[in-house]
Order: structure tokens, then C-alpha cells, then sequence
């Protein structure tokens, strides 16, 4: 059976346009950047334009969950029984995984890896306010002299969550160091309910010993991912005893510019193109003449001279055939891409 394989909410990164390219290459379910539970709870029906862009969803998207945030029970609950309302979403996310030291100061994501209580009855609050299936997203604790994710996990086991994704490090490791493979063991013992592993997965090849060494039912894929969306699909390959097939200039082109077009339709061109400039670095790197192509980019500000800069850049490719990377070009792949994914 093959692995499934989630995309993770990354806060400013996953978004709609970024998501239906992962989904093209395979991933079998993402998740929405995360959701304020007090300000989705008790906005009015009209709401600002960056809230209308976290709960968008495109029509390549398939099985999409909507993550929350929050520590009041009551309006986890509300902010939760208003996104199921909108029936656009599969499921509802928990987090209680974000690290950041604004979310953790407000007692939200992994703060509440200190308050076991407190999180068993936003789990309750949630699952019993709802149809929709619930998921909790969870770290394993706040440092390891407290390591409270078995515990939390069983709660949320007993509360109705439909599933877990456990990032495999503390809160206090941040995104540094390696995962904590004893430790997300004993979570996958304490519980029966599918669960994915999520924090080790730098390469296509990665993803299945992950999920072996773990005893989990899949992987949950965020950073890696923004480097190369197609790793959903090399996974596969993998899994078929298959060689993943070369992403050469044509194809990586080809995803740059409708990367580009969605991400335009979502918000203004000039915003659009500035946060296409680090996707632009990514995909082309190991081809002859990126490193000029993502200095050019710098300049762009509409999605008419993206197009010809792209086009012109691979029209020099095809002429001299240079259109395969060079493995010596490729900088190694690692985990920093983004400080703030959870």
C-alpha cells in the first residue's frame, strides 16, 4: 500500500496557490495556513482579505483541512463550527504544535503542550462541536524534561480526534536538532488512531524509513516540500521500486509560471512576484544561468515580465540543450528553508 503523504500548514507559505501545485504532484491531503480562532470566531460576514485568503481553496485542491489556533475552548469551538458551515473543508486541525514565541507568549500551539488539561477540553470542545472529522497537530512536549504528547495524544484519542501529526521535536528545539525517534514512539504506542510523522522528511528518500522507524501510518511533509513540491510524487516512485524522474527546466518553468498565475489571482501582482522571487531560487537551482535569472527577478513586479524573463531563460536552455540540472550546482538539502512552519 502506498505511503500517504500530507502537505503540513506552514504560517505564510502553504497557501491555496502553493498547495494545488502539491496536490498536482500527489499529496493526498494539506492543510491551511493557520486560522486565529478568536478573530475567524468574531469576525463580522465581512471579513479583511488576508482572512478570506487563509479559508481559500482552490478547485485542483483534493482533502483539505482547516487549521485552527487558540486556547479557549468555547471559541475553538465556534471558530471550528463556523468553518465546517462554509463546506469547503474536509477536516478541522488543532495545533498545538506552533513554536513561535508570539503564538507560545499567548498560550496558543505548543504552549499548550505545558497545560495537558487545558488541551483535553479544547479537544472535547471541538470534536463535540463538530462533524467534520478532527486531527491534532502536536509537538512531543516543551523540553524534554517534559514530554507530555503521549498524554495529550490518548486525550485526544478519547475526545473523537480522527487522527494525529506529530512533529518529532520539543518546543525548545524549535527546528534545530534531530527528531526524537524513542519518544515519538511511545506517542505512537499510547494511541490507535492513524498518525503521521512530520519534521524528518529532507528528501524523497527520507519519507519511508521515517515513517517505519516511527510506526506511523504516513508522513507529514512541510519545509521540504517548498524546495520541491514534487517530492509528494518521487515518493511514489520510491514506493514502486522506481527511479523519480528528473524535474528538468522545461517542467520546473512550467510550475514557476502556474505557481505564479495562482498566487496573482490571490493577491496584488507586485506582492505575488516579490514572494515568487525565493520559489524562483529554489526550483532553478542547478541549471546553467539561475543564479542571473534570480537576480533578475529582483526587478520584476508584474506577471507579464515574469512570463518573459522565464520564457526568454528557457528558450536559451532549449537552444544550446542545457535543459538538465547539474547535481554538482544543487546546494544540500536540509530543513531551513522557513522558521516558521508548524
Amino acid at each position: 500500500m502506498p505511503l500517504k503523504c500530507l502537505l503540513a500548514s506552514m504560517d505564510g507559505m502553504s497557501n491555496a496557490a502553493f498547495r494545488s501545485v502539491c496536490f498536482e504532484y500527489g499529496a493526498d491531503g494539506a492543510t491551511t495556513e493557520m486560522i486565529g480562532a478568536t478573530g475567524f470566531a468574531r469576525a463580522k460576514r465581512k471579513r479583511r482579505p488576508i482572512m478570506d485568503a487563509l479559508v481559500l481553496r482552490r478547485p485542483e485542491e483534493g482533502p483539505l483541512a482547516a487549521q485552527i489556533i487558540g486556547s479557549d475552548p468555547r471559541v475553538m469551538a465556534a471558530a471550528a463550527v463556523r468553518l465546517e458551515g462554509m463546506e469547503r473543508f474536509d477536516a478541522i486541525e488543532i495545533n498545538m504544535g506552533c513554536p513561535a514565541r508570539i503564538v507560545v507568549g499567548s498560550g496558543n500551539g505548543a504552549a499548550l503542550l505545558q497545560q495537558p488539561e487545558r488541551a483535553g477540553e479544547i479537544l472535547c470542545a471541538v470534536c463535540g462541536a463538530v462533524r467534520l472529522p478532527v486531527r491534532l497537530k502536536l509537538r512531543l512536549g516543551w523540553d524534554e524534561a517534559h514530554i507530555t504528547a503521549p498524554e495529550i495524544a490518548r486525550m485526544a484519542q478519547e475526545a473523537g480526534c480522527r487522527e494525529i501529526i506529530l512533529h518529532g521535536r520539543t518546543r525548545s528545539q524549535l527546528y534545530g536538532g534531530g527528531v526524537l525517534l524513542g519518544e515519538m514512539r511511545r506517542v505512537r504506542a499510547a494511541v490507535e488512531i492513524p498518525l503521521y510523522a512530520n519534521g524528518a522528511v529532507t528528501c524523497a528518500g527520507d519519507a519511508a524509513a521515517f515513517a517505519r522507524s516511527v510506526g506511523a501510518d504516513g508522513v507529514c511533509i512541510g519545509r521540504a516540500a517548498l524546495k520541491a513540491p514534487w517530492i509528494f510524487d518521487d515518493i511514489r516512485a520510491l514506493g514502486r521500486g522506481e527511479r523519480p524522474p528528473e524535474r528538468n527546466a522545461p517542467e520546473r518553468v512550467a510550475l514557476l509560471l502556474r505557481l505564479a498565475e495562482r498566487l496573482c489571482q490571490q493577491k496584488p501582482e507586485k506582492f505575488a512576484i516579490c514572494e515568487l522571487r525565493k520559489f524562483t531560487l529554489w526550483y532553478l537551482a542547478g541549471f546553467t544561468g539561475a543564479e542571473a535569472v534570480g537576480e533578475a527577478v529582483k526587478r520584476v513586479e508584474t506577471l507579464e515580465d515574469y512570463r518573459r524573463l522565464h520564457g526568454e531563460y528557457l528558450e536559451r536552455l532549449l537552444r544550446t540543450n542545457d535543459v538538465h540540472i547539474h547535481p554538482e550546482r544543487v546546494p544540500e538539502a536540509t530543513l531551513d528553508t522557513v522558521r516558521r512552519s508548524v
